[in-house]
């Protein structure tokens, strides 16, 4: 049997992956020498409490490569395959964790996929993967896949401000953004592994409208449409998004999920973006 291990970064929560037989490593997020996993030491919404009122910036890492052996293992001596799906590794050194446990397993039967994304546009390739090993699939069946996924997956997000990536290091090509927004906000965008600036749009308001158009430009009338939603303490208006996409486009389903601390620590609260994939 095969077994799909991702990451937290994913957004995915314990109790959905549990559904989709999925095992989720967490990142870290650490408020000075506090260190805490995500999803099993703090929720999302205590996170960004302590986000919005902290003095202190928090920092955040990957899990150790001690967590992803013992999953590996587990998986491994139970006569298993598996196929271990990461957040981009230009953003973070989970991929670099995952694949020195794999060394020291020396097992082939260990495959690695870099998503070259984060938060819904990572969630979206592990359940697709979910979904081909309920199918039967094989390990060269799933990666052959997800390969057009990780290169065609886009992820464009709308942030109130550019001020908690920035200090998180992980603001890429966006740093052209910086000092020019005034009140302007910023749309943000997942393109090779890393973020990279879109637009400026003067509103908030206009903001979320621009990307409903970016998002219609690349999926309207196409069909075998992936879609979802992503949110940091913004729940009301990820489902209003997500239930006008599915009318839109005549969805079954438009995932919806709140960026888990390790990736709202960069974002901010806020935040909202769309993940979309179009299968030629």
């Amino acid at each position: 049997m095969i077994k799909i291990v991702s990451d937290t970064a994913s957004g995915l929560t314990r109790e959905v992956a549990a559904q989709h037989g999925i095992q989720l490593i967490s990142q870290r997020v650490m408020f000075g020498t506090e260190t805490l996993r995500d999803g099993v030491d703090i929720t999302n919404d205590v996170f960004l409490q302590r986000l919005k009122m902290s003095k202190e910036f928090p920092t955040t890492s990957q899990p150790p490569v001690g967590d992803y052996v013992d999953a590996f293992k587990r998986h491994l001596d139970a006569g298993h395959e598996v196929v271990c799906l990461t957040v981009s590794s230009l953003l973070s050194g989970t991929y670099n964790s995952a694949e020195t446990a794999k060394k020291n397993l020396s097992s082939d039967k260990i495959t690695l996929v870099d998503t070259k994304n984060v938060a819904t546009g990572q969630a979206l390739m592990v359940l697709e993967a979910a979904r081909m090993v309920k199918e039967g699939r094989s390990v060269p069946e799933i990666v052959a896949h997800l390969e057009p996924m990780v290169a065609g997956m886009h992820l464009d997000f709308v942030l109130d401000t550019l001020e908690y990536l920035a200090k998180g290091g992980r603001i890429g090509g966006a740093q052209a953004f910086v000092g020019t927004l005034l009140q302007m906000k910023p749309i943000l965008t997942i393109r090779h592994g890393r973020v990279e600036p879109l637009e400026r749009v003067r509103t908030k308001t206009k903001a979320v409208a621009r990307l409903r158009e970016i998002v219609d430009m690349s999926v309207k009338a196409k069909r075998n449409v992936r879609l979802g939603v992503v949110h940091t303490g913004l729940p009301a208006e990820a489902e209003a998004l997500s239930q006008e996409f599915r009318d839109m486009y005549d969805l079954d389903e438009c995932l919806v999920l709140e960026m888990p601390p390790a990736v709202a620590a960069h974002a901010g609260p806020g935040a909202l973006g769309a993940a979309y994939y179009v299968e030629n």
